[in-house]
Protein backbone atom coordinates (compact mmCIF):
# COMPACT_ATOMS: atom_id res chain seq x y z
CA UNK A 1 0.00 0.00 0.00
CA UNK A 2 1.13 3.59 -0.98
CA UNK A 3 0.54 6.55 1.18
CA UNK A 4 1.52 9.87 -0.31
CA UNK A 5 1.97 12.41 2.53
CA UNK A 6 0.62 16.51 2.11
CA UNK A 7 1.51 19.49 4.42
CA UNK A 8 -1.34 22.39 3.23
CA UNK A 9 -1.38 25.34 4.24
CA UNK A 10 -3.34 28.35 1.74
CA UNK A 11 -2.25 26.24 -0.82
CA UNK A 12 -5.48 26.67 -2.91
CA UNK A 13 -3.52 28.33 -6.30
CA UNK A 14 -2.23 24.84 -7.17
CA UNK A 15 -3.66 21.75 -4.73
CA UNK A 16 -6.36 20.33 -7.42
CA UNK A 17 -3.54 20.08 -10.29
CA UNK A 18 -0.78 18.68 -7.49
CA UNK A 19 -3.46 15.86 -6.73
CA UNK A 20 -4.76 15.16 -10.21
CA UNK A 21 -1.22 14.24 -11.18
CA UNK A 22 -0.97 11.97 -8.31
CA UNK A 23 -4.18 10.03 -7.88
CA UNK A 24 -3.94 8.92 -11.60
CA UNK A 25 -1.22 6.38 -10.11
CA UNK A 26 -2.42 5.45 -7.08
CA UNK A 27 -4.51 2.40 -6.64
CA UNK A 28 -8.05 2.09 -4.99
CA UNK A 29 -6.27 0.60 -1.32
CA UNK A 30 -4.06 3.58 -1.97
CA UNK A 31 -3.96 6.82 0.00
CA UNK A 32 -3.22 10.44 0.32
CA UNK A 33 -2.58 12.00 3.65
CA UNK A 34 -3.20 15.69 3.78
CA UNK A 35 -2.12 17.49 6.86
CA UNK A 36 -3.96 21.18 6.80
CA UNK A 37 -1.99 23.47 9.12
CA UNK A 38 -4.74 25.33 9.56
CA UNK A 39 -5.06 27.12 5.72
CA UNK A 40 -7.40 30.57 5.34
CA UNK A 41 -8.17 29.77 2.19
CA UNK A 42 -10.45 27.37 0.12
CA UNK A 43 -7.39 24.53 0.12
CA UNK A 44 -9.33 22.42 2.51
CA UNK A 45 -12.49 22.79 0.29
CA UNK A 46 -10.71 21.97 -2.88
CA UNK A 47 -9.67 18.97 -1.72
CA UNK A 48 -12.77 17.72 -0.06
CA UNK A 49 -14.49 18.80 -3.03
CA UNK A 50 -12.78 16.34 -5.42
CA UNK A 51 -14.95 12.99 -3.57
CA UNK A 52 -12.34 10.71 -3.45
CA UNK A 53 -12.25 8.28 -0.65
CA UNK A 54 -8.88 7.68 -1.11
CA UNK A 55 -7.63 11.62 0.11
CA UNK A 56 -7.62 11.80 4.00
CA UNK A 57 -7.57 14.74 6.24
CA UNK A 58 -5.89 15.63 9.28
CA UNK A 59 -5.74 19.05 10.81
CA UNK A 60 -2.34 20.08 12.50
CA UNK A 61 -2.10 22.60 15.02
CA UNK A 62 0.94 25.10 14.46
CA UNK A 63 3.49 25.38 17.50
CA UNK A 64 2.90 29.60 18.46
CA UNK A 65 6.31 29.31 20.03
CA UNK A 66 7.85 29.34 16.85
CA UNK A 67 6.25 32.09 15.30
CA UNK A 68 8.36 35.12 15.83
CA UNK A 69 11.75 32.98 14.94
CA UNK A 70 13.44 33.56 11.56
CA UNK A 71 13.12 30.06 10.37
CA UNK A 72 9.53 30.17 11.70
CA UNK A 73 8.27 29.03 8.01
CA UNK A 74 10.57 25.82 7.38
CA UNK A 75 9.25 24.86 11.50
CA UNK A 76 5.55 24.34 10.42
CA UNK A 77 6.27 22.87 7.82
CA UNK A 78 8.34 20.27 9.18
CA UNK A 79 6.12 19.87 11.91
CA UNK A 80 2.96 19.56 9.32
CA UNK A 81 4.92 17.10 7.38
CA UNK A 82 5.55 14.67 10.51
CA UNK A 83 2.21 14.79 11.18
CA UNK A 84 1.22 13.52 7.81
CA UNK A 85 3.49 10.56 8.25
CA UNK A 86 1.90 9.55 12.05
CA UNK A 87 -1.06 9.29 10.45
CA UNK A 88 0.12 7.12 7.16
CA UNK A 89 -0.72 3.63 6.86
CA UNK A 90 0.86 2.84 3.76
CA UNK A 91 4.40 0.52 3.51
CA UNK A 92 5.69 2.62 1.15
CA UNK A 93 5.55 6.50 1.36
CA UNK A 94 5.76 9.71 -0.92
CA UNK A 95 6.70 13.21 0.10
CA UNK A 96 4.89 15.73 -1.63
CA UNK A 97 4.59 19.28 -1.55
CA UNK A 98 1.41 20.94 -2.37
CA UNK A 99 2.15 23.32 -5.23
CA UNK A 100 4.16 20.96 -7.82
CA UNK A 101 3.50 18.09 -10.24
CA UNK A 102 4.44 14.49 -10.30
CA UNK A 103 5.17 13.38 -13.83
CA UNK A 104 2.46 10.64 -14.99
CA UNK A 105 5.39 7.89 -14.53
CA UNK A 106 6.47 8.46 -11.24
CA UNK A 107 4.92 5.57 -9.34
CA UNK A 108 6.06 3.18 -12.29
CA UNK A 109 9.41 3.79 -12.27
CA UNK A 110 10.42 4.64 -8.47
CA UNK A 111 8.06 1.80 -6.66
CA UNK A 112 10.06 -1.30 -8.58
CA UNK A 113 12.98 0.05 -6.91
CA UNK A 114 11.96 -0.06 -3.15
CA UNK A 115 12.21 -4.04 -3.46
CA UNK A 116 15.82 -2.99 -3.09
CA UNK A 117 16.34 0.21 -1.47
CA UNK A 118 15.09 2.35 1.62
CA UNK A 119 15.00 5.60 0.27
CA UNK A 120 15.04 6.37 -3.63
CA UNK A 121 14.75 10.06 -4.39
CA UNK A 122 14.69 11.47 -8.26
CA UNK A 123 16.03 14.06 -10.17
CA UNK A 124 13.29 16.58 -10.89
CA UNK A 125 12.28 19.36 -13.56
CA UNK A 126 11.78 23.01 -12.96
CA UNK A 127 8.05 24.57 -13.93
CA UNK A 128 6.72 28.37 -13.64
CA UNK A 129 3.26 29.86 -12.34
CA UNK A 130 1.51 28.52 -15.20
CA UNK A 131 3.18 25.00 -15.05
CA UNK A 132 5.37 25.89 -18.54
CA UNK A 133 8.12 23.84 -17.95
CA UNK A 134 11.32 26.22 -17.86
CA UNK A 135 14.33 23.54 -16.74
CA UNK A 136 14.33 20.14 -17.74
CA UNK A 137 16.59 18.55 -15.68
CA UNK A 138 17.61 20.44 -12.41
CA UNK A 139 20.44 18.08 -11.21
CA UNK A 140 23.54 17.23 -13.10
CA UNK A 141 23.65 14.12 -10.59
CA UNK A 142 23.37 12.54 -7.72
CA UNK A 143 23.44 15.15 -4.85
CA UNK A 144 24.02 13.00 -1.67
CA UNK A 145 27.47 12.61 -0.40
CA UNK A 146 28.97 9.48 1.48
CA UNK A 147 29.88 11.90 4.66
CA UNK A 148 27.83 13.00 7.22
CA UNK A 149 29.77 16.45 6.85
CA UNK A 150 29.11 16.64 2.91
CA UNK A 151 25.06 16.09 3.27
CA UNK A 152 25.01 18.52 6.13
CA UNK A 153 26.57 21.08 4.16
CA UNK A 154 25.36 20.48 0.84
CA UNK A 155 21.52 20.03 2.05
CA UNK A 156 20.61 17.61 -0.75
CA UNK A 157 17.84 15.87 -0.32
CA UNK A 158 14.79 17.07 -1.39
CA UNK A 159 11.26 15.66 0.50
CA UNK A 160 9.40 16.15 -2.59
CA UNK A 161 11.60 14.10 -4.58
CA UNK A 162 11.57 11.23 -1.94
CA UNK A 163 9.91 7.48 -1.37
CA UNK A 164 10.42 6.15 1.89
CA UNK A 165 9.60 2.69 3.08
CA UNK A 166 7.53 3.09 6.46
CA UNK A 167 9.42 0.96 8.98
CA UNK A 168 12.45 2.75 8.03
CA UNK A 169 11.03 6.13 8.26
CA UNK A 170 9.79 6.12 11.29
CA UNK A 171 13.47 5.41 12.63
CA UNK A 172 13.77 9.24 12.13
CA UNK A 173 11.19 10.24 14.19
CA UNK A 174 10.04 12.17 15.90
CA UNK A 175 11.52 14.85 14.45
CA UNK A 176 14.33 16.70 16.87
CA UNK A 177 12.72 20.22 18.49
CA UNK A 178 12.85 22.79 16.13
CA UNK A 179 13.80 21.00 13.18
CA UNK A 180 14.14 23.03 10.14
CA UNK A 181 13.44 20.97 7.16
CA UNK A 182 12.05 17.06 7.50
CA UNK A 183 13.29 16.24 4.04
CA UNK A 184 16.96 16.87 5.03
CA UNK A 185 16.68 15.73 8.85
CA UNK A 186 15.31 12.55 7.21
CA UNK A 187 17.49 12.41 3.99
CA UNK A 188 20.47 12.47 6.89
CA UNK A 189 19.46 10.30 9.12
CA UNK A 190 18.87 7.40 6.72
CA UNK A 191 22.03 7.45 4.53
CA UNK A 192 23.89 8.28 7.84
CA UNK A 193 22.65 4.63 9.66
CA UNK A 194 22.99 2.87 6.45
CA UNK A 195 19.76 2.29 5.15
CA UNK A 196 19.57 1.37 1.53
CA UNK A 197 19.55 4.68 -1.00
CA UNK A 198 19.52 5.67 -4.68
CA UNK A 199 19.07 8.64 -6.97
CA UNK A 200 17.30 8.41 -10.43
CA UNK A 201 18.71 10.38 -12.45
CA UNK A 202 15.39 10.92 -14.34
CA UNK A 203 13.12 13.75 -14.01
CA UNK A 204 10.18 12.32 -12.61
CA UNK A 205 8.92 15.45 -11.00
CA UNK A 206 7.87 19.10 -11.94
CA UNK A 207 8.92 21.51 -9.23
CA UNK A 208 7.17 24.60 -9.06
CA UNK A 209 9.53 27.80 -8.45
CA UNK A 210 6.91 30.43 -7.59
CA UNK A 211 7.37 33.48 -5.08
CA UNK A 212 5.57 31.83 -2.31
CA UNK A 213 7.99 28.66 -2.08
CA UNK A 214 9.16 28.15 1.17
CA UNK A 215 12.47 26.62 0.02
CA UNK A 216 13.18 28.52 -3.33
CA UNK A 217 15.22 26.28 -5.57
CA UNK A 218 16.09 28.95 -8.19
CA UNK A 219 17.71 32.34 -8.07
CA UNK A 220 19.16 34.18 -5.33
CA UNK A 221 18.16 33.03 -2.07
CA UNK A 222 16.71 35.49 0.06
CA UNK A 223 18.53 34.11 3.45
CA UNK A 224 21.89 35.63 4.55
CA UNK A 225 25.19 34.00 4.83
CA UNK A 226 24.64 34.50 8.61
CA UNK A 227 21.31 32.84 8.02
CA UNK A 228 23.12 29.56 5.89
CA UNK A 229 25.62 29.31 8.33
CA UNK A 230 23.36 29.10 11.70
CA UNK A 231 20.81 26.48 9.75
CA UNK A 232 23.59 23.82 9.11
CA UNK A 233 24.99 24.46 12.64
CA UNK A 234 21.85 23.61 13.83
CA UNK A 235 21.64 20.58 12.03
CA UNK A 236 24.88 19.67 13.24
CA UNK A 237 24.01 20.08 16.86
CA UNK A 238 20.75 17.96 16.26
CA UNK A 239 22.73 15.12 14.60
CA UNK A 240 25.31 15.17 17.72
CA UNK A 241 22.69 15.54 20.14
CA UNK A 242 20.45 12.87 18.89
CA UNK A 243 20.83 9.58 20.61
CA UNK A 244 20.25 7.41 17.68
CA UNK A 245 22.54 8.72 15.84
CA UNK A 246 25.83 8.89 17.57
CA UNK A 247 25.21 5.34 19.32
Amino acid sequence: MISVCIATYNGSKYIKEQLQSILKQLGEEDEIIISDDGSTDDTVNIIRGMSDNRIRVVNHTKDASYKNLSVASFLFASYNFENAIMHARGNIIYLSDQDDVWAPDRIEKTLPLMENNDLVMCNFSLIDENSTKVLEKYLSKDPAGKTLFWNLWKIPFRGCCMTIKREVLLQSMPLPPQCVCHDIWIGTYLVHKGYKYTFINEPLHYYRSHTTNVSPVVGKSPNSLWFKLAYRLRYLIQVFTHKSLVQ
